[in-house]
C-alpha cells in the first residue's frame, strides 16, 4: 500500500468536504449576509414604528389580538395563529407576529395597529439554520457543516502555513551552509 503524505491526505479531506459543503455553505453566507442586513432593507424586516408613548401600560393580551382582528382579512384571528408577541416597553410597542410570519405593530397605549409587513427575515433564519427541515435538519446539516468548515479551516491553515514553515526552514539551511 502506498504511504501518503500529511500534505496530500489532507488536499484530499479538503477537497472532499469542499464538495459536501458547497451548497450548505453558500446558503448559510447568503441567508447571514442577508441576515446581518435586514434591518436596512424592509422587505426583510418590517420597520418599527413609532407609538404614541413610551412605557407599558396595563394593557390586556387579548385587547391586542382584538386589535389585530379589526384588520382586513383577519376577522377570525385567535391565539392558535399567532407564533409570538414582542414587547418593547420602552417604544410602548407590541409586535404580534402570526404564524403566517404576518407582523403586526400595536400601540399598547391606543391600541392601534401602527403597522403591518411580512417578516422575510424569519424565513431566511429558518434557511440559514436549516430549521426549515425541522430538528433534524440543524443536525444532520447545519452540525456537520460547522464541523466541516473547522476541519477545511484547519486543513486550509495548515496548507498556508506549511510552505512558509518549509521556506524558512530551507533559507535558515542554506543560510547556516554558507556561514560554515
Amino acid at each position: 500500500m502506498e504511504k501518503k503524505s500529511m500534505g496530500r491526505t489532507l488536499r484530499l479531506v479538503h477537497y472532499w468536504l469542499t464538495a459536501f459543503t458547497l451548497v450548505t455553505v453558500a446558503m448559510v453566507a447568503v441567508t447571514g449576509v442577508l441576515l446581518s442586513l435586514k434591518k436596512d432593507f424592509d422587505v426583510l424586516q418590517p420597520p418599527s414604528a413609532e407609538a404614541s408613548a413610551p412605557g407599558l401600560p396595563a394593557t390586556p393580551l387579548d385587547r391586542l389580538l382584538a386589535a389585530v382582528a379589526t384588520q382586513p382579512g383577519r376577522g377570525k384571528v385567535g391565539w392558535r395563529d399567532v407564533d409570538r408577541i414582542d414587547v418593547r416597553p420602552r417604544d410602548g410597542l407590541a409586535k404580534l407576529i402570526l404564524n403566517d410570519r404576518t407582523e403586526y405593530q400595536v400601540d399598547l397605549h391606543t391600541l392601534e395597529v401602527l403597522q403591518t409587513g411580512y417578516r422575510t427575515s424569519d424565513f431566511l433564519e429558518t434557511l440559514h439554520d436549516f430549521s426549515f427541515l425541522g430538528d433534524w435538519g440543524k443536525y444532520v446539516l447545519s452540525l456537520p457543516t460547522g464541523i466541516a468548515l473547522l476541519v477545511l479551516w484547519g486543513t486550509g491553515a495548515y496548507m498556508f502555513i506549511k510552505p512558509l514553515l518549509v521556506k524558512r526552514r530551507k533559507r535558515r539551511a542554506r543560510a547556516l551552509a554558507a556561514s560554515t
